[in-house]
């Protein structure tokens, strides 16, 4: 049974507001490290584009060289987050002392709707995360044309010698790139950040500090909490994507006083979106494993 909190019998955070922040509040998302499509309703075809051989010594012909188009799918998927919640376990552990007297009466519509919105969004933004670069490296080792690196255990002790042999990988196209980015989970970036604080000299203790942003060799390194143990990807922001449909009526996040509908001494939260993740040019990627 759930928990009646407002006096209104039905709270909605609109699409693109509490819901689009929960949806945008994993690390990826928040810091910029993979481009965003919004608007996805099911799918989007991304286009690809290859050539070869466009530049060539200049001469009295028209040499009609071609580009190749073809088509990636992004496909979003439904997400549902229900919760109820009990009138009574809310009304004893929330704010008793700031309610009003009465079994039916509630003045924590606020600090309630506050909360929960806070909360449920932490939980949103972790399992977009998670489903990120599940789904993302999923997507990678099902594509031949990626550049794969046999990887490892890693640990403190070999984290930069591993971390070399990604960016040995790199395309040379790719290499130099102003968006290509290292991307590393929990226990690899606490791996590369002891690797560097144990160095001599000053930037020692710069890591240990946390003073400097984390790179590697000049190219950024970021933490990617959804990706697996012993794993990396070096990729451009710009080849990799997660799609969404954040400006669908659909797209909501509402807390409904169930007193005011069914008579159930509850509230329930109800939360729908979409997300979905694909990269672009696998051939410019790589991905260790």
């Amino acid at each position: 049974m759930g928990n009646p909190i407002t006096t209104n019998s039905l709270y909605a955070g609109e699409a693109g507001g509490y819901l689009g922040a929960a949806v945008k509040s994993g690390k990826t998302i928040s810091e910029g490290n993979i481009s965003v499509l919004e608007g996805i309703k099911y799918k989007k075809n991304l286009t690809i584009v290859t050539s070869s051989g466009l530049i060539a010594d200049a001469n009295c012909d028209f040499d009609a060289n071609e580009m190749t188009f073809t088509d990636r799918v992004l496909e979003v998927t439904d997400k549902k987050l229900n919760l109820e919640l009990c009138a009574n376990d809310l009304e004893k552990d929330w704010q008793a002392a700031d309610m009003t007297a009465g079994a039916n009466n509630s003045n924590i519509a606020g600090d309630f709707n506050a909360f929960i919105m806070e909360y449920l969004g932490g939980q949103i933004g972790q399992n977009i995360e998670d489903n990120i670069w599940a789904d993302m490296v999923t997507n990678l080792t099902a594509d031949a044309t990626v550049v794969d690196v046999t990887g490892t255990t890693l640990d403190a002790s070999n984290i930069i010698a591993q971390m070399g042999a990604v960016r040995d990988a790199v395309p040379s196209a790719v290499f130099g790139k102003e968006d290509l980015k290292y991307y590393l989970g929990t226990d690899a970036i606490r791996f590369y950040i002891a690797a560097m604080s144990a160095l001599s000299g000053a930037m020692a203790g710069a890591y240990h500090a946390g003073d400097v942003a984390l790179t590697f060799e000049g190219v950024e390194v970021v933490h990617a909490p959804g990706l697996a143990a012993d794993t990396m990807v070096a990729a451009r922001v710009s080849n990799v994507y997660v799609g969404t449909d954040l400006v669908s009526d659909a797209v909501s996040l509402k807390t409904i006083d169930m007193r005011e509908t069914t008579g159930a001494n509850s509230i329930r939260i109800a939360g729908n979106f979409s997300i979905g993740v694909q990269h672009g040019v696998g051939g410019d990627i790589v991905l260790y494993s």
